[in-house]
């Protein structure tokens, strides 16, 4: 069984399962070793749905059930009460649900997962948000998304997965200047005119402001842990071909 980790905040919600998955537990290999959950990243298909497949089961679903959306750092958000066609499925990056066995996910490797649910009444969403997707306000129209089909900001509670920590993630003059207002996130770099910047700490911020206040911070550093999760930075450094996805998901098991 793949190994997951998961958040205690989410934990105390008796409706709801979910899981932080690392990259142990597949059956790839190479550069997609060894729970690559990415069909696009150039790994075998069949070896991709295998992994799903050993995923899902712990949920004691199917690949079938498994709802996902192309990301592509965008703020849309989609209500599902079925997952996509696999021949088409839309660009997106976050999903709400209130159908129970339905098992929505984001794929990550160094953007921040994010996994919400309504403590009071079945209501889960997945969320993928890098600082494209944190500055466009998916997290805002996620939140605002759940409202809408009858939750209270003070009822959701939100959990962040493992993602790339400030320590390894520095960035240019550029990004700082652009990201006006938001100087308390960012940390002098290693090198001149360069900064390390603090994604998990942003992406709180964005759930504090669309009303969230009870968050649980990311639970692993994704570049730092090269044995237990997938990093596009770390990929990006060595030079390396390719790289896989991690993936984080939740579900409704039961109706209220």
């Amino acid at each position: 069984m793949p190994p997951y980790l998961t958040s205690s905040l989410l934990e105390e919600i008796p409706y709801l399962r979910h899981g932080f998955f690392t990259r142990a537990g597949g059956e790839s290999s190479g550069f997609y070793a060894t729970l690559n959950t990415g069909f696009e990243k150039g790994d075998d298909p069949l070896t991709v749905y295998e992994n799903r497949r050993r995923i899902c089961k712990i949920f004691d679903l199917t690949p079938e059930d498994l709802g996902l959306v192309r990301q592509e750092h965008t703020d849309v958000v989609y209500a599902i009460t079925k997952p996509f066609p696999k021949e088409a499925i839309p660009v997106g990056d976050a999903l709400i649900t209130t159908t129970p066995n339905l098992l929505i996910g984001v794929q990550t490797a160094d953007c921040v997962p994010i996994l919400l649910a309504d403590k009071t009444s079945p209501l889960v969403a997945a969320v993928h948000s890098g600082w494209r997707g944190a500055v466009g306000g998916v997290i805002a129209k996620t939140v605002h998304a759940m409202i809408d089909k009858g939750s209270k900001a003070d009822n959701i509670v939100a959990a962040l997965g493992p993602c790339i920590w400030q320590e390894s993630y520095e960035v240019s003059q550029e990004f700082f200047d652009n990201l006006k207002g938001s100087k308390q996130f960012f940390q002098p770099g290693k090198r001149p005119n360069h900064y390390q910047f603090d994604l998990p700490g942003y992406v709180m911020s964005r759930l504090q402001e669309a009303g969230i206040t009870k968050i649980a911070p990311s639970i692993a550093n994704t570049f730092a842990d090269e044995e237990n999760f997938f990093s596009f930075r770390r990929k990006t450094l060595t030079k390396a071909k390719s790289f896989g996805n991690q993936i984080s998901v939740i579900c409704i098991k039961q109706a209220l």
